[in-house]
């Protein structure tokens, strides 16, 4: 296979992608233990942890970068070619902020819209046509793939919690994150976060009903999806005061 074929917008040896075909397993469960594997041996070993951290720092913005260069140089230069207000695009800035200097606001963002947005990309895969080995599926796992590992890096190596009331948080700041983001594809007509239309490729919108019912959908899922993403903060709260006052008898 040419390098052309790998970066073309219309492979023509490459097959289209096959949701949840072999290649699509093969990569989720490439991502998982990547991400399980690497975690355990931040933990076991300083070096790895620095080396691994800063890995990390340096893939989430050179893939996003990579991306856009890809898309401009096949599109018009507009403003949602060079630059993504989608929820993952948003999240992989702050883990790169987060990782160059940790804010707790920051890091409870990238909890739910990473986690939340990066498992559904994974699992959806908005690449249509580009299936393995093209560019655009490589890229799509690493960046959510990144995405998730930024998050359970900073749970489960640097000990990071999300604090109470955080779903209370993150609902009110991602309703009023979408009114800006509405206003801006008005002024700019572009369709971040699919306010104004459905994605072009098969989605979990597909099934949520026409424009603009299925954003009262999309607003419900959301606090499904938000709201199991908050069940494991309020069950390590309920341990730790189990915990601590088995201690204190």
């Amino acid at each position: 296979m040419s390098f052309y074929e790998f970066i073309s917008k219309e492979p023509s040896i490459i097959k289209p992608f096959q949701l949840f075909g072999t290649s699509h397993i093969f990569a989720l469960i490439s991502v998982i233990l990547s991400i399980a594997i690497l975690t355990k041996l931040s933990n076991r070993s300083e070096a790895i942890r620095k080396h691994y951290k800063r890995f990390l720092l340096f893939m989430l913005p050179i893939q996003e970068i990579l991306v856009r260069l890809w898309i401009c140089f096949y599109q018009d230069y507009n403003l949602e070619s060079m630059f993504s207000l989608h929820l993952c695009s948003m999240s992989i800035i702050f883990c790169t902020i987060i990782l160059i200097k940790y804010d707790q606001s920051l890091f409870e963002i990238i909890y739910f819209w990473g986690l939340g947005g990066a498992t559904q990309a994974l699992l959806t895969p908005d690449i249509s046509t580009y299936g393995f080995p093209h560019f655009r599926f490589f890229q799509v796992f690493l960046s959510h793939g990144l995405i998730i590992a930024t998050v359970i890096y900073f749970i489960f190596v640097e000990n990071k919690k999300v604090r109470k009331g955080s779903l209370k948080r993150i609902l009110l700041t991602t309703n009023i994150y979408a009114a800006f983001v509405f206003i801006v594809n008005m002024i700019f007509k572009t369709n971040y976060l699919f306010i104004g239309h459905k994605p072009e490729t098969p989605s979990l919108i597909d099934i949520l009903g026409p424009w603009p019912f299925y954003i009262i959908w999309l607003e419900m899922l959301m606090l499904i999806v938000f709201s199991l993403l908050y069940i494991p903060v309020l069950y390590s709260y309920k341990h730790e005061a189990k915990k601590d006052l088995g201690e204190s008898l």
